[in-house]
């Protein structure tokens, strides 16, 4: 990533550059484009004011401060709300798209990415989000979940305030303006300037039911539109289930509902060379921003799909208008077999399972699948693949028992030969710098639980570790096996999960914002965290239903969806103030932002920042608001790279909560 010495010096050169652009273009498509835009490009302190002027087939930028110099655009491609601009005589490009009919949002692009708001007209707005250079925004209007309510529950929202001065009221108005509930705020301020840098506090109207479509008015803000009706969540669902269709691994992809289309890449995973012998490791998913296919993260976004279909499969016989691959089974459950095929295909012949497949230490960035270059190898087996092999194998055998019985026999098999070996080998570790995990405890503690229920082991003979449930994410995945117990009356495992659970609603409690007022919360992969802690709140209220674990649930599910200090939706094209530019290898590439991928949350850590975070991070921002949403070049990874294992636990919470 380049320094910020680096990135000056790309400015100045642009600065220097601009008048030498070339004039062939493709014809922009689109009139609502037509116009004039103006915004403002900044890199550290210096910011430069600069026009799109665009008509017709021609589209020219102008530097304002620099005596007007003009530079025409050597390429243009406009798609619907979408705009794509390349200024060759410079090598910069920016890629923007219609957030309303007065901004283009998007990114400029010159040896750096700078996240820029275009505004009709000659006076340029600022853009409305951490990427700006207020080391602390602070949002007013009230913030909540962009999508809506169930009408059954909790609905709440938060609102930044001072100390001094405190709200008392507030309104549910409808479309039409007109209020149609009444509620009072209370006497609580949340001081959460530990984690947001601010004051707020929390509004209640789950007693207003009434299905439609409505606003909270709280002072002088409004907040965004909101649904409530039932069903609310069955498009986030349907998307957030349905990305693990697109980013399927050696396959062809050619979506007409997104306009993801490639060819098959890494036709060598077909034939990958393990202990002197060929081996095809092919099929799976692309787990992240980049190409690669990991045992445990496949384990774990395969166990949420399990489980819906276990808990909700009403909910769960959704159609993702996905090819049939596996005859009789519905689209959840297609797509969890396709994540247990490849798992099958990792298992060696004495039961231990590679790790995964990729090209470390290489990572491929700015190519499609079938043109990236780097040599691939699969990892060797470890302790901790075979015991989340064993869990979600044993998990499959129940949920196919009775849809495919020669299915469900293959994974009994196969999770008791890969048991046979986490048995004798409980401590074999892997080098995988990516996904450290030095402890197999965990897992194995998943494995012990499914072959307990294989064996049909009695509960009162099946003692647990008191290791506890919480934090939930992929080096501590017990829970999983745990539920599955529990669900078979197991009195401790049920215990443990619902201890963990009042533990996490607990938290939530201090954060008028749903999910915690510690600085520490807002890490690497923060919302794949809160997305699991809202998992364990859900399975305990089904074990021990609890209005306080359930409110718990959603107001983790409501921060993930907007009611949080940046006022932003971090599931694409969901919400009304959506992730847009999600640091993945399709938005990277097609400029597509995948409906329904989540972002990986704020990070205030500066250890592993990419170079944009740091920027934000080295600001000051609070870490609840050390987000951006950028993919390209120097793309923030380090906040906004999403992974299967989140993307399930989405669709796992979206699925029980809608």
């Amino acid at each position: 990533m380049a320094s910020t010495q680096t990135r000056r010096a790309h400015l100045t050169a642009l600065i220097a550059a601009l008048g030498l652009g070339t004039t062939g273009q493709a014809r922009a498509a689109d009139g609502r484009f037509d116009g004039t835009w103006t915004g403002i490009l900044a890199a550290g302190a210096n910011r430069l004011t600069l026009q799109l002027v665009i008509a017709g087939d021609t589209v020219t930028m102008i530097s304002v401060d620099q005596g007007g110099a003009r530079i025409q655009a050597s390429d243009v491609a406009i798609t619907s709300d979408r705009i794509t601009l390349g200024f060759s005589g410079v090598g910069a490009r920016f890629e923007g798209r219609l957030s309303d009919d007065r901004h283009i949002d998007g990114v400029f692009t010159q040896g750096m990415a700078v996240r820029m708001r275009f505004t009709r007209g000659e006076i340029a707005d600022p853009l409305p989000d951490s990427a700006t250079a207020d080391s602390n925004a602070i949002i007013t209007t009230p913030k909540l979940n962009q999508i809506g309510f169930p009408p059954a529950a909790t609905k709440q929202f938060a609102i930044t305030v001072t100390p001094d001065k405190p709200l008392t009221a507030f309104d549910i108005v409808d479309d039409g303006g007109q209020v149609v509930f009444n509620g009072k705020l209370g006497n609580r301020i949340f001081d959460v300037r530990q984690s947001a840098g601010e004051y707020a506090m929390c509004g209640d109207f789950s007693p207003f039911a009434r299905p439609g479509r409505y606003r909270v008015k709280a002072g002088d803000g409004l907040s965004h539109p909101f649904v409530i009706g039932d069903g609310v969540y069955r498009d986030v669902l349907h998307d957030a289930a349905r990305c693990f269709y697109l980013i399927r691994a050696n396959v062809d992809i050619d979506d007409a509902r997104t306009g993801v289309k490639h060819k098959a890449g890494h036709a060598g995973d077909a034939a990958v060379t393990v202990d002197g012998h060929t081996r095809d490791l092919s099929g799976g998913w692309y787990n992240a921003g980049d190409f690669g296919k990991y045992t445990h993260m496949h384990a774990l976004s395969v166990s949420h799909m399990l489980r819906l279909y276990e808990l909700r499969p009403d909910v769960a016989k959704l159609s993702l208008d996905i090819p049939v691959q596996y005859a009789g089974l519905p689209d959840l459950l297609q797509t969890a077999r396709w994540g247990l095929d490849w798992l099958l295909r990792m298992q060696n012949a004495d039961g231990s399972v590679l790790h995964k497949v990729d090209s470390q230490p290489v990572l491929t960035w700015g190519k499609l699948p079938a043109d990236d270059p780097a040599p691939r190898a699969a990892m060797a087996a470890s302790s901790i693949d075979a015991g989340v092999f064993v869990g979600v194998m044993g998990h499959a055998s129940r949920v196919f028992a009775s849809l495919d019985a020669p299915f469900a026999a293959t994974c009994q098999a196969a999770a008791r030969s890969a048991w046979r070996w986490l048995s004798q080998h409980p401590d074999v570790g892997h080098s995988d710098a990516y996904y450290l995990d030095p402890d197999a405890r965990q897992e194995v503690l998943w494995a012990r639980c499914e072959i307990a229920i294989l064996d049909g082991v009695d509960n009162s003979r099946i003692g647990l570790p008191e290791m506890g449930v919480v934090p939930f994410y992929w080096p501590t995945p017990q829970v999983l096996g745990l539920m599955s117990l529990a669900l078979r009356g197991h009195a401790q495992a049920r215990s443990m999960i619902v201890a963990g659970a009042r533990q996490i609603a607990a938290r939530t409690q201090g954060d008028a914002y749903g999910l915690s007022a510690l600085a520490e919360t807002y890490s690497w992969g923060s919302n794949e965290m809160a997305l699991n802690a809202a998992v364990v709140c859900l399975y305990a209220d089904r074990l021990a239903p609890d209005a306080n674990l359930a409110t718990a649930a959603q107001g983790i599910f409501d921060y993930v969806l907007g009611r949080n200090s940046l006022d932003h939706s971090f599931v694409t094209a969901h919400g009304a103030r959506p992730t847009q530019r999600p640091f993945h290898w399709i938005c990277n590439m097609q400029n597509i932002a995948i409906p329904g991928w989540a972002s990986g949350g704020a990070n205030g850590q500066a250890g592993a920042a990419d170079a944009l975070l740091k920027a934000v991070i080295e600001r000051g921002t609070p870490p609840a608001k050390c987000f951006v949403d950028a993919c390209q070049n120097e793309g923030s990874y380090a906040s906004n790279e999403g992974e299967t294992s989140e993307n399930a636990a989405l669709v796992f919470v979206a699925g029980m909560l809608g």
